[in-house]
């Protein structure tokens, strides 16, 4: 897994996060992978989905050029997702803060659903 993708998760992990697997779905072109994350923090039992998006100009191989977040399973590459963020900008920007962002947009989606 690529190390900018590791360091995003360590800072889900440090703001009430745990990775609980690959989501158990179908593989598509537009991914190379869906991450379950499930939240240790109020509310517990509370999932994230990491989305690692692959580019669409490299067709011989996937390689993932993006992540996006999102609260449900995406069902296709047009969803929409609550954050998308760029690898290169995962080493520019305060990732504790993008989680702490995303932690507050959970709970205001799920106390909306309630």
């Amino acid at each position: 897994m690529d190390a900018r993708v590791e360091k995003l998760l360590s800072a889900f992990e440090k703001n009430g996060w745990k990775i609980s697997g690959s989501a158990d779905i179908s593989v598509d072109w537009w991914f190379e992978d869906i991450i379950q994350l499930s939240s240790i923090w109020h509310p517990i039992g509370t999932n994230l989905y990491i989305t690692l998006l692959t580019d669409p100009m490299i067709t011989d191989r996937k390689k993932v050029w993006a992540v996006k977040i999102s609260s449900e399973v995406p069902n296709n590459k047009h969803y929409k997702f609550l954050e998308e963020i760029t690898l290169n900008d995962i080493k520019r920007i305060d990732l504790d803060l993008l989680v702490k962002t995303i932690n507050k947009l959970v709970l205001r989606e799920r106390k909306s659903n309630e």
